[in-house]
């Protein structure tokens, strides 16, 4: 009698966050069927049994990202049921957290950012994040009381912050979250 328990049943996801932790390590170019493959205990007809090809794998990454990196977030701090300002300062705290090492950990979005310098896709991707991040941050900032005309600067400004932020964490470990609440706080004073 063995003690041997069933292999899990590997799905599209264990692919995509196999994806994204190779993209982490070393650029879309480190994102290849036979060495995910080989990461997650899989053969490459299982791949091609969720994707079609490395293409539609990139997109549900990017896609993946995307879900997480904004509506997720979002979705989360309106239901809250805190204050517009109690949002704002759970906003900066949970975009203060260190990513999962599933997702690949501190330097996945780093890794998103490099391969959309060179792919139009990820590209359109990460512009259209931004867009909704800076449009969302706006959102909460007017709930909060900020004046019409100060919206985009000062959602530009903690934006901005927050993608300094998390290359000081990468390069010093610097945490992000207290300097991100003091300024949030400073700018709905």
């Amino acid at each position: 009698m063995t003690d041997a328990k069933p292999k899990a049943k590997l799905g599209r996801t264990d692919w995509v966050l196999a994806a994204l932790r190779a993209l982490v390590r070393g650029g879309i170019a480190a994102v290849k069927v036979e060495a995910l493959a080989r990461e997650i205990g899989a053969t490459k007809g299982s791949f091609y049994w969720h994707f079609k090809d490395l293409g539609e794998l990139h997109q549900v990454m990017l896609e993946l990202w995307e879900d997480i990196a904004t509506r997720r977030i979002t979705a989360a701090v309106r239901a809250s049921g805190l204050d517009p300002r109690g949002q704002l300062m759970l906003l900066a705290d949970m975009v203060s957290v260190r990513p999962g090492e599933a997702l690949g950990g501190v330097e996945i979005e780093p890794a998103l950012r490099d391969w959309g310098r060179n792919d139009p896709r990820a590209r359109a991707v990460l512009e259209r994040v931004d867009r909704q991040r800076l449009e969302d941050l706006a959102g909460f900032l007017g709930a909060a009381g900020v004046a019409e005309g100060e919206l985009l600067p000062k959602a530009q400004l903690i934006y901005a912050a927050v993608i300094g932020l998390e290359q000081l964490r990468l390069t010093t470990g610097a945490e992000m979250g207290p300097p991100l609440r003091s300024l949030v706080a400073r700018l709905v004073e």
